[in-house]
């Protein structure tokens, strides 16, 4: 009879744990909808319903295993008054700590390392650092109450444990789960073959989350050429899915001799060549050199005034950071136009706009599309120091650079990466005592010859090589043009845009 007894109680408490982490998987859950706001909302629904789907089948298998490492193994005890607040403790420490990550994550763009206590202690304290002091009472307090609903929960369950079970068995709560948890890995394999970055983006966005991948699954298959995937692979990146590592420069630069003024014009007139002879009529000493900027007009904007990828604008709005320092500790004053540029293209304030100085950076931009305005504007002023730059009307054609001052020659072709360091090293003197990460070279110095230049906005990569513009689309897929005729053209050699996309990523670095 006890021995009966015995085993029913095991039996009960089996089925009072089973679905005590059931009921924490609708808790936990909604606690993970947090993370949904910490990154763009996907726009496609498919890509919706993938977050859905995933979210509810990874946050399911977390606390799954959660239950049998940490509770499973004391039911073993068959001590119910010992199991019921162990499991509840458990939860609510599982709950508090999903919320914690889920706010370092919207904060920081990373996720709690459990292995350490260190690292959690390290971490939860850049989450308060910028809090009030009453943060970290309020999260132990959040702990205390929910440990108190947890254990309310668990009592509850264990006197009505029935009525649970046929409660949790008329909603199908498991087959839904096990289908999200299997279709999220199934959508994902899909995805990854494809290269659906509406979808693969998402990787990185929930705790312990390692999504099957085309090549896990079905490289012994032979149902995917594995070469084919791999290259695929290497010729595309999500953004979404780095963080961007800023080094600490350590630089010196010397007080400019002269102003530098750089203009910017962005038109649609047919003929910019007309615009290039009257600058040389007006300023005849002036070099000349074809310009490459497929991207947008804001977006190369951005390239001119950063000196980094428009792509990287998704991730940080102060990496304008080293332009201003430099001017900042050579006391030159920058003037922009319009005077909200900055502002316009996402980039945290210079505080070189606000210095009183002779010595003084101009950066102006103007959208002319009368040739007649454009020349007037692109003449009316002489400056020792000046760097022009026309931005093509077509993504497919060049654009064009002039530059005056202490010039040896400038190269062939340059692109919007090449402004930075020409300000910083050519006009500025600046001297590194590292490697700045640069992605472009000092027009004022000894001339270089590219082999290939890279850039990428949020939609594509843009690589150029021997006079062709490639195009690569988050899916894989390119076109090759060439920028003399216009043409559809073949696709420089795969090794080279593998080496270019490398460098685009030179300055990221995994989640």
């Amino acid at each position: 009879m006890l021995l009966n007894k015995a085993s029913q109680t095991k039996s009960k408490l089996y089925s009072w744990g089973h679905w005590f982490s059931v009921s924490n998987m609708l808790f936990g859950f909604i606690v993970a909808t947090i993370y949904w706001f910490a990154e763009p909302f996907p726009a496609s629904i498919l890509s919706q319903i993938y977050l859905v789907g995933y979210t509810i089948g990874h946050i399911a298998f977390l606390f799954f295993i959660g239950y049998l490492i940490f509770v499973f193994p004391v039911t073993l005890i068959n001590k119910p008054n010992l199991a019921r607040p162990w499991a509840a403790f458990v939860a609510a420490l599982g709950l508090i700590l999903l919320f914690i990550d889920a706010l370092v994550y919207s904060v920081y763009g990373y996720h709690l390392n459990l292995l350490s206590l260190d690292y959690i202690q390290n971490d939860f304290g850049l989450l308060t650092q910028n809090l009030p002091a009453g943060f970290k009472a309020a999260i132990l307090v959040l702990f205390i109450a929910t440990f108190a609903i947890e254990l309310v929960l668990a009592n509850a369950l264990w006197r009505n444990i029935e009525k649970f079970r046929r409660f949790f068995i008329n909603l199908r709560v498991i087959p839904f789960v096990l289908v999200c948890f299997i279709g999220g890995h199934l959508g994902h394999i899909w995805a990854d073959l494809n290269l659906y970055t509406q979808i693969t983006k998402q990787d990185n966005m929930l705790p312990l989350s390692q999504p099957m991948t085309a090549k896990t699954i079905l490289s012994q298959s032979g149902l995917v050429d594995l070469d084919e995937y791999k290259q695929k692979k290497e010729l595309t990146f999500d953004v979404s899915s780095h963080l961007i590592a800023q080094p600490k420069y350590q630089f010196s630069c010397l007080a400019p001799l002269s102003n530098l003024n750089i203009k910017v014009l962005s038109t649609q007139a047919d003929n910019i060549e007309q615009l290039v002879i009257a600058k040389r009529s007006a300023e005849p000493g002036i070099a000349v050199a074809k310009h490459w900027s497929p991207v947008s007009v804001d977006n190369a904007l951005f390239e001119l005034l950063t000196g980094v990828p428009a792509i990287y604008q998704q991730k940080v709005g102060h990496i304008n950071g080293i332009l201003d320092s430099a001017l900042i500790t050579t006391n030159t004053s920058l003037r922009l136009s319009p005077m909200d540029l900055a502002n316009k293209l996402n980039l945290s304030e210079f505080a070189a706009q606000k210095r009183i100085s002779d010595d003084n950076l101009s950066f102006e931009f103007k959208q002319l599309d009368n040739l007649t305005e454009a020349t007037r504007w692109l003449t009316y002023a002489n400056y020792d120091n000046q760097i022009v730059i026309i931005l093509a009307n077509d993504r497919q054609a060049y654009g064009r650079i002039m530059v005056k001052g202490e010039l040896v020659s400038l190269p062939d072709l340059t692109s919007n990466f090449d402004i930075l360091p020409t300000i910083l090293e050519g006009w500025l003197a600046c001297s590194f005592y590292a490697d700045y990460q640069k992605f472009g070279h000092n027009l004022f110095s000894v001339p270089v010859g590219a082999a290939w230049l890279v850039t990428a906005d949020k939609n594509n990569i843009y690589v150029w090589s021997n006079n062709t513009n490639t195009r690569i689309q988050g899916d894989g897929q390119m076109q090759s043009y060439s920028l003399q005729t216009g043409e559809l053209v073949d696709a420089p050699a795969t090794s080279t845009l593998i080496r270019a996309i490398n460098h685009l990523k030179r300055n990221l670095v995994d989640k």
